[in-house]
């Protein structure tokens, strides 16, 4: 409507015209034009009040969700709304072309019947017809097509909540290259081309043209190219404006999501609000957003299975066949576990074993151990696999120490809950073992194997012979730099083991 006042204006106040008539009242123009502008938007708004272009509008705003629909009908909403730009833009442009055929030969027409007017200028009313189809329709189209389509983008995300916009196929689309050149030549060319048009048309009638009328001509032109020009310039910056937006929109809402990204927010997303290039690459960020926030699920499921240090080595050389690595081994162990097992309900069970379990594994951490596994209600505990460290020894140790404390304080908590007290065993050795991952080609573990591991475990086992709660190895006890309280056993033989042991029991 803004573009037909314009057309309005700029012919009747800056147009030449040699075909006015003193017979035909000054108010007959505008009320001509104002009855045609009010059946052609009457027509336009008409075209979009079915059934169903206002589901269509329900889904726009939200009122209604897409997943209500069938498949067919989805495909359908979908398809309309990566149209709805184009669709309103060609109807708008039908709409114009309606409007050159009613002023420029229905209009004189009616008017020469009404009035008894003869000698109709064709030439003139072409002129009439096309001036009115480029310059009002072909510039004002193009300018609601790019408006229509940033205010429209931010409505797609309801019609496509998972994205996938380039799955719908056979539908119009324009990508960032045409785009720059439709703009292009829709703000240069078609101004260009009326212009050219116009000085040729005025050269052509100075030419026939008294000393009168070719003062009126040369003041028109000079209106007229004014006018256009404005209007170029106008038209010119609105689609500068709008086309930077469609492209620097998305890329903020780009950018936006790398940085929360960056942040570990694996729940944010960009909102894909076209089927360009564009859309596109915002298709690609969710992907990678959700495929990073996969494996960094994967990474602290696998962190809470193995612990990060050991994550860490299989992700970096994930076909690693073993390092040979000098550290201490903790093996500890509940006493009557069967027996805790019959008297309580499954649930029971593991909700004590889980406690016991999160007591022990801090007092590992905390003395900057790794537990390697849980087998039953069996702690597997290493120290010194990271390296650059030789008093692993001391670690264990007093790692063994706050296993105990700790222990006596769960037993605390356990009393009060009316259970019985835990009581357990733990063997500490320090050697070599090689480190690295074991299994089939479609499992694999990741486990320390050993001599020093079978010793370790097998000390364990001696804490129910002796009645102990910690054993250690003189291998352990000699590389010891603290001071502790210890007891020797003296030589023990272990199962699996021709050579006996001499071992210490560590009292504090």
């Amino acid at each position: 409507m803004l573009g037909a006042f314009a057309t309005y204006f700029y012919f009747k106040c800056f147009v030449f015209s040699n075909h006015d008539n003193q017979n035909i009242p000054e108010y007959y123009d505008i009320l001509f034009f104002l009855a045609v502008l009010v059946i052609l938007a009457s027509l336009g708004f008409a075209i979009f009040k079915k059934k169903a272009v206002k589901t269509f509008y329900a889904v726009a705003t939200g009122r209604q969700n897409i997943s209500e629909f069938d498949p067919f009908m989805i495909h359908h909403l979908q398809r309309g709304a990566l149209l709805h730009p184009m669709v309103i833009t060609m109807v708008s442009f039908l709409v114009w072309v309606l409007a050159g055929f009613i002023f420029g030969f229905l209009k004189p027409l009616i008017t020469a019947n009404y009035f008894n007017l003869t000698g109709l200028d064709l030439l003139y009313h072409l002129r009439r017809f096309l001036g009115i189809i480029l310059l009002g329709g072909g510039v004002t189209c193009l300018t609601l097509f790019f408006i229509l389509e940033n205010v429209w983008r931010p409505h797609i995300p309801k019609f496509f909540p998972e994205g996938h916009l380039n799955q719908v196929k056979h539908i119009f689309k324009i990508s960032i290259k045409k785009r720059f050149i439709v703009a292009t030549m829709g703000s240069v060319l078609i101004p260009l081309s009326i212009m050219v048009t116009t000085i040729v048309s005025h050269i052509q009638q100075l030419h026939l043209a008294d000393a009168l009328t070719r003062s009126r001509l040369i003041s028109s032109l000079y209106w007229e190219l004014l006018f256009i020009s404005l209007n170029s310039v106008t038209i010119t910056l609105i689609l500068t404006y709008f086309l930077s937006k469609s492209i620097s929109t998305p890329l903020l809402e780009i950018k936006k999501a790398i940085k929360a990204l960056k942040n570990n927010n694996f729940d944010t997303r960009v909102e894909i609000m076209s089927n360009d290039e564009l859309g596109d690459v915002s298709q690609g960020i969710n992907a990678m957003i959700e495929c990073q926030g996969e494996n960094c699920r994967v990474k602290d499921c696998l962190c809470r299975y193995m612990g990060k240090e050991i994550r860490d080595k299989i992700m970096s050389r994930p076909t690693m066949e073993g390092e040979m690595k000098r550290v201490t081994l903790l093996f500890a162990d509940l006493r009557n576990f069967t027996g805790l097992v019959e008297k309580n309900h499954p649930r029971q069970v593991v909700k004590i074993l889980n406690q016991y379990l999160n007591e022990m594994t801090l007092a590992v951490e905390k003395h900057n151990g790794l537990v390697l596994q849980y087998v039953g209600d069996e702690v597997e505990a290493v120290f010194g696999m990271s390296g650059g460290s030789e008093d692993h020894p001391d670690m264990a140790v007093q790692a063994a120490l706050a296993m105990r404390t700790r222990l006596a304080l769960l037993n605390r908590t356990l009393e009060k809950q009316g259970l019985k007290p835990l009581a357990h065993g733990i063997g500490i050795h320090t050697g070599a073992v090689l480190a690295g991952n074991i299994g089939s080609k479609e499992r694999m573990s990741y486990a320390l194997v050993g001599n020093t591991v079978n010793t370790a475990s097998r000390l364990e086992g001696l804490t129910k012979t002796h009645n102990l709660d910690i054993i250690i190895s003189q291998t352990t006890h000699s590389l010891l730099t603290g001071s502790y309280v210890t007891k020797q056993l003296g030589p023990v033989r272990v199962k699996g083991k021709d050579d006996n042991l001499i071992v210490y029991t560590l009292l504090s």
